[in-house]
């Protein structure tokens, strides 16, 4: 009867057995859904990371605020006294809110000698905007002034120093360098070469 026998059963080498053959698809269909997962979780995480540093590049990325003054009015009284008002503008490039305590500033001449002197009064800055806050000092001009055409260079500096407050719970201490160099024409009494560095 071996003999008769038509379609004889092929080897199991060639024609794998459907149990086997269902347990090797299985197997790599679980072996795909696992890679997926894992691909997944690598474009999430990255992904995530992305966000995490562009929030921190911009928002908590923390920056010295600038400094200067500007619209300088000044008054000869002839006795040697000049009355110098002024504007001082202060912006806050960061994300959160500037505090500055009270500052003194000095008006000096190009040899270092202080003829004025100005109070910043202490407030804050709110997240990126600018504060402004009028400053007022009466200069005595030197006994003797060096040159005859009515020029004084002076210099105007002052060191601010704050706080940023970031969440209302870190604090960063900050200090702002105001540092102007100009020059005062006694004769039109007029400020000129204003340069805020």
């Amino acid at each position: 009867m071996a003999t008769d026998q038509k379609y004889p059963l092929a080897p199991s080498n060639i024609m794998p057995r459907s149990d086997a053959e269902f347990a090797t698809t299985n197997f790599q269909s679980n072996n795909q859904r696992r890679k997926k997962k894992l691909r997944n979780i690598f474009l999430l995480t990255i992904f995530l990371t992305g966000i995490i540093l562009l929030f921190s590049f911009t928002f908590l990325r923390i920056k010295s605020p600038k400094i200067r003054i500007e619209n300088i009015r000044i008054t000869n009284d002839g006795d040697g006294m000049i009355n110098f008002s002024a504007q001082v503008f202060l912006r806050n490039r960061n994300f959160w809110r500037y505090d500055y305590d009270s500052t003194l500033g000095t008006i000096n001449t190009a040899e270092g000698t202080t003829i004025g002197r100005f109070v910043i009064p202490d407030g804050e800055a709110r997240r990126r905007s600018t504060q402004k806050v009028y400053v007022i000092a009466n200069i005595n001009l030197p006994s003797r002034i060096n040159n005859t055409s009515g020029i004084l260079p002076v210099i105007s500096e002052a060191k601010m120093r704050g706080k940023l407050k970031v969440f209302r719970v870190f604090r960063w201490k900050k200090t702002v360098d105001l540092s102007c160099t100009m020059s005062i024409n006694l004769t039109i009494s007029a400020i000129q070469d204003l340069d805020c560095q």
